[in-house]
């Protein structure tokens, strides 16, 4: 699965098994993302200093929206009309071969084929997007609970 930085760029991936879900684990393979062109590329996020420790901008939507608890978002301000997104997870940056998120206080119930997006933040909330560019592309597991 891939996903790009702007213009709608999410990538897709459908579920396999139904059940309960504990947490998702992305395993880079390729590719890289810049939030502009003067900032390093990553894998999952932005290098930009505006960002500080919450430099992780990669999120996975169901319906269009967050699943809750996948991470602890920090909402920028309302700036220029346009609220943004970041967050970190222990021991995790945005460089990290593998974006494992925090796990579900309730699993998140699943059937086979339901679809899931993964979004870069600034293309999902149209949010200074126009200069981003480039692509990651990844490996997507689920963790279940036993039953």
């Amino acid at each position: 699965m891939c996903f790009g930085a702007r213009g709608d760029a999410y990538g897709t991936f459908k579920i396999k098994k139904s059940g309960h879900i504990q947490t998702f684990k992305l395993v880079h393979k390729n590719g890289s993302l810049r939030c502009n062109p003067r900032d390093p590329p990553s894998f999952w996020g932005c290098t930009h200093s505006n960002y500080r420790d919450r430099r992780l901008l990669t999120v996975i939507t169901h319906d269009n929206q967050p699943i809750p608890s996948l991470a602890d978002y920090f909402k920028r301000g309302n700036v220029d009309g346009c609220r943004y997104y970041s967050y970190r997870l222990d021991n995790i940056d945005v460089n990290s071969t593998e974006l494992t998120f925090n796990k579900l206080s309730i699993p998140l119930s699943v059937s086979t084929g339901q679809e899931f997006r993964i979004w870069y933040l600034q293309d999902w909330k149209k949010c200074y997007e126009d200069d981003n560019s480039g692509q990651t592309c990844a490996d997507v597991y689920a963790w279940y609970t036993q039953n």
